[in-house]
């Protein structure tokens, strides 16, 4: 030990306290409900100019989450169990079974996974990669399934503890949407 120390070799510094997506997951699983407000700015390639709305969030343990879209005009989209239901501004609704979409339920787990915590069913849809701190993380999620990779290339969830401030949604085709959430104590 003695001749280590005076080779002048550096020893690795002890490893600092590790932090992942369990920890981060956990935090995330002690939340019955959270409301907020959010903007969402959609390019796509078809389009000339970005489209962008704006309206509230809710969730419910477990899996309960809803998406009022208040302006430019009002649609909802809302998760209930297995059910989807979608709203169109003219009243119009329809209702899908999310595990009979594939696709659609790679999507839904990207959210819903993660606000309930969820480590095993985020796992399962996804690849994922976490980097940063507690307080300003970043998580990318790659869809494992092929089918779901022709639709979404990835999304990035970023937030700073258990508040999720930013998911971004890069599809296969080129478009992409980013959401900016606040919390909204309603």
């Amino acid at each position: 030990m003695a001749a280590l120390l005076l080779s002048g070799i550096a020893l690795p510094a002890p490893a600092a306290e590790s932090w992942g997506l369990e920890d981060l997951f956990a935090g995330f699983a002690k939340i019955p409900s959270s409301n907020a407000r959010f903007t969402e700015t959609r390019e796509i390639g078809m389009l000339t100019a970005p489209l962008e709305s704006s309206g509230t969030l809710s969730y419910r343990r477990p899996d309960f989450l809803e998406k009022r879209t208040l302006q430019p005009q009002p649609e909802g989209l809302r998760l209930e169990g297995d059910r989807l239901t979608l709203t169109q501004a003219d009243g119009a609704s329809r209702t899908l079974s999310v595990s009979a979409m594939p696709e659609i339920q790679t999507y839904v787990e990207s959210i819903r996974a993660t606000l309930r915590g969820d480590v095993p069913s985020i796992m399962r849809f996804y690849e994922v990669a976490l980097e940063g701190a507690p307080q300003d993380w970043r998580m990318q999620l790659t869809p494992r399934a092929e089918e779901a990779r022709k639709i979404v290339q990835h999304i990035v969830i970023a937030g700073g503890d258990t508040t999720i401030h930013r998911i971004e949604v890069l599809q296969a085709d080129g478009d992409r949407s980013v959401m900016t959430i606040q919390p909204d104590p309603a």
